[in-house]
């Protein structure tokens, strides 16, 4: 989200904009890392084209893509974070030419991600929910936040906002093996693959995916999206 691109802008050194095809691409360096910062925007198609752009233009030779995500199991609950494994597409389906969720032509149902990134990734969101997310939690929502967790698994996408319980079980179903559901991890990472460059994606659950998401979505549009999003992959940026 927008929001999230604003808390890291504090911490860009050297800034440099360059506008296109509707995108702000910041140019910098975070702790003395070389970084370009972008809004993809929300879906499928508006982020596969976000990371072209920043792999052929931008000569990016990593990509993490970090943002909130609905819940699809019991055991992952608002305010802990994902960190992916692989991700895949609920909504594919080329079948009968190809199974559902396969990608044509690439032969695989889910793409992976960067082992070394993920690892990185998933050490920096343990020290921010050990040492800052309580204290982000009280400060926005005035309650104390329960012990969140982070977890290493699958995600899936789709261009789609699952809000209902029945469109989360559907989901479920159809990425079993998905931890959470968001709307662009997936296309991402499908570029990422099939151009050889290492891709990563952290994930903070905002919701249960049901119909109580615009009330539990409330506090990370208003601060601990970007609170996570900054913590998370500055201590990321600090390790490198």
């Amino acid at each position: 989200m927008p929001e999230e691109i604003d808390a890291l802008l504090p911490q860009i050194r050297e800034q440099r904009a360059f506008d296109r095809a509707g995108r702000r691409f910041i140019h910098g360096s975070i702790h003395g890392v070389a970084i370009v910062v972008v809004f993809s925007r929300w879906g499928k198609v508006a982020a596969a084209s976000t990371a072209t752009e920043l792999i052929v233009a931008h000569g990016v030779d990593r990509l993490v893509f970090s943002g909130v995500a609905g819940s699809l199991r019991e055991d992952v609950m608002v305010g802990d974070v994902v960190v992916a494994t692989s991700l895949s597409q609920h909504d594919l389906d080329a079948s009968p030419f190809f199974p559902p969720r396969v990608i044509p032509l690439l032969g695989v149902d889910t793409v992976p991600t960067d082992m070394e990134l993920s690892s990185g990734l998933a050490r920096a969101a343990e020290e921010f929910m050990k040492e800052d997310a309580d204290r982000e939690w009280r400060m926005l929502t005035k309650k104390p936040l329960r012990a969140g967790r982070v977890h290493r698994g699958d995600i899936t996408s789709g261009d789609q906002v699952v809000s209902s319980a029945e469109a989360r079980i559907a989901v479920a179903a159809r990425a079993p093996t998905a931890l959470c559901v968001e709307m662009e991890g997936a296309a991402a990472g499908q570029v990422c693959f099939e151009h050889g460059v290492p891709f990563a994606c952290v994930r903070t659950i905002s919701d249960s995916a049901d119909e109580g998401l615009e009330q539990s979505v409330g506090p990370f549009l208003s601060g601990l999206a970007a609170a996570y999003t900054a913590g998370i992959v500055g201590r990321w940026l600090r390790k490198l």
